[in-house]
């Protein structure tokens, strides 16, 4: 963490959790690549899902990283595996940062040398700079200066440190979750087309390996292929390739399944043109509830304190009233809003009315003067231990140590703060400035 890059926060943070015994049981698993780092979000599914896919990965870092995984854990009931077409198709895997944070072993290093030698086109020789395999993975082992000093000393200053450790625990709020956490908007330029799938040898080699080792372990398995954005186009025999294939790879277990989630999603829904967004992630990881209710029914509902760390960091980041009210439904969340409109009711109708939720006034004194109203994410009565005061210029909410004050709108608009009541903290304010196109849609 002193001296490793920041592309490496997200890698050294799995190969923590699965090299080490878990003091929790995590009943649902997620592996894949980058696409599937960004999809799956474990606050929206439940209070015992990780997401251990690794960006640049492939089924060879994924069986790998389901090995160490259960070398030291219980197994979970469910995994979830999901790899973009492009890791199926190529060979190439993230052998480098793997062994970078010593994720893989001598023994398993073995073994992909062997693998590549009888199932590759690709030769050990290009995965590697000193065309030796067997070298490099010591130089790795032993922190040789040659490939760990340029580090070091980009990390003198020490501000390596503390950056990492501030992203390492984003990624441990978010339970694995570290790709595209962003509402940047993709915008398609043409439609890309989707006319052939391949799965390389290798590739397909250490996809049955994960097969069986969940067979093995009676672990469900889901392989999922993610929703693609609106300018994907499907061409010649594309999705029989691919339905004929899944077919023939999970014939042979009884408790494997593949979906594809053929609805395309919207462009607004994607970062680029293969990983969604906070906006998309949301939007599928609800969708794969519906999918697959009995994979998360025991704790789907369960928020426990840490996942509603996950679930409040979201909500800071949220940039759309409509997302930020769907994200604290049926939580413990309370927001009060300071209107300066005086027609509260547009923006109750536009982006709160939903699901017999309602916001109601706030009784405080001299609210006449400040138009104080809440809405409670699960229904239930305003927190007796939040305190809302009045003053010249304006409102101090209170809850524990934590204060926070609104003032009114930079325009016509609301300003307001959002309440985690499982933590008792303060998760953020926001104003949203009414627009006679948009209404309250906007925050900032």
């Amino acid at each position: 963490m002193a001296y490793a890059g920041s592309d490496y926060v997200g890698a050294i943070w799995i190969n923590d959790l699965t090299q080490t015994k878990q003091s929790k049981y995590y009943s649902t698993l997620v592996i894949g690549d980058s696409t599937a780092n960004s999809a799956y979000l474990p606050e929206v599914l439940s209070d015992d899902t990780v997401n251990l896919a690794l960006a640049g990965s492939s089924p060879v870092d994924g069986y790998y990283t389901l090995e160490n995984y259960l070398n030291n854990n219980k197994a979970p009931k469910d995994i979830f595996v999901s790899y973009m077409d492009y890791h199926l198709d190529d060979d190439s895997f993230t052998w480098n940062v793997s062994n970078y944070i010593h994720k893989f072993t001598l023994e398993q290093n073995e073994e992909i040398y062997k693998a590549i030698e009888k199932y590759s086109d690709l030769s050990v020789a290009a995965l590697t700079t000193d065309n030796d395999y067997e070298t490099e993975v010591k130089k790795y082992l032993y922190y040789s200066p040659q490939i760990y000093s340029y580090s070091v000393f980009q990390a003198i200053d020490g501000k390596r440190y503390k950056s990492n450790t501030a992203a390492y625990e984003d990624v441990n709020i978010r339970l694995g979750r570290y790709c595209q956490i962003t509402n940047n908007q993709y915008e398609p330029e043409g439609i890309m087309g989707y006319s052939t799938f391949n799965v390389s040898p290798l590739q397909e080699y250490y996809y049955k390996r994960i097969l069986n080792l969940c067979e093995k372990k009676h672990i469900a398995v889901h392989m999922v292929k993610l929703p693609l954005s609106t300018d994907a186009g499907f061409i010649d025999d594309y999705e029989t390739e691919v339905t004929d294939y899944y077919d023939e790879l999970l014939e042979d277990y009884d408790d494997a399944d593949f979906y594809w989630f053929h609805t395309t999603y919207e462009h607004e829904f994607f970062s680029d043109a293969y990983h969604m967004n906070n906006h998309g992630s949301f939007r599928f990881s609800r969708e794969l509830l519906e999918q697959y209710p009995d994979v998360f029914e025991d704790s789907v509902d369960d928020y426990s304190r840490a996942r509603m760390l996950a679930i409040d960091a979201d909500i800071a980041g949220e940039n759309y009233m409509g997302e930020l009210t769907k994200r604290i439904d049926n939580k413990p969340f309370t927001l009060i809003f300071l209107d300066s409109t005086g027609n509260l009711s547009d923006f109750y109708y536009m982006s709160v009315g939903y699901n017999d939720k309602d916001v109601q006034w706030l009784d405080v004194e001299d609210n006449n003067s400040y138009a104080l109203w809440f809405l409670s994410g699960d229904g239930a009565a305003f927190p007796d231990n939040i305190q809302v005061t009045t003053s010249d210029n304006s409102v101090a909410v209170t809850i524990g140590e934590e204060v926070t004050y609104l003032t009114p709108a930079d325009g016509p608009g609301i300003r307001f703060c959002v309440i985690d009541n499982k933590n008792k903290s303060i998760v953020c304010t926001r104003q949203s400035v009414w627009d006679v196109e948009k209404g309250f849609r906007d925050i900032y």
